[in-house]
């Protein structure tokens, strides 16, 4: 019988863009067969915040779009105008989907805003 078992399945990924530029980040996701997981009809939520506690969000879950499809691929974005609003620094955020009343998230890290300097 085992003696620990691992319910989290989310992957870290690490993001750097750029304030002032259009955020477009481009993921697919796969089963333990490498199938294409169908998520056209999944909700998706992503939140970037100062610290993992902080109570206010940078950017929240209304300041993106999310595309998904039966092939797994996932397009998050957020326009120039929303990102020209965050300050360079380190922050973190996570990425949530909600399917038929199951919450999962599946990617977090360091969210790196650079600065810009053509505004």
């Amino acid at each position: 019988m085992a003696t620990k078992i691992n319910l989290d399945i989310s992957q870290r990924v690490d993001i750097t863009c750029r304030k002032g530029d259009t955020f477009k980040l481009e993921l697919t996701f796969t089963d333990s067969n490498s199938d294409a997981i169908d998520i056209s009809a999944y909700s998706w939520k992503m939140d970037v915040k100062e610290t993992d506690t902080s109570a206010g969000n940078i950017l929240s879950d209304t300041d993106f779009t999310y595309t998904g499809n039966s092939n797994g691929s996932l397009t998050v974005e957020a326009t120039a105008t929303v990102m020209a609003g965050v300050d360079g620094g380190l922050y973190v955020y996570d990425l949530q989907s909600t399917n038929s009343g199951e919450v999962k998230t599946w990617v977090y890290g360091i969210f790196k805003v650079n600065e810009d300097v053509s505004e």
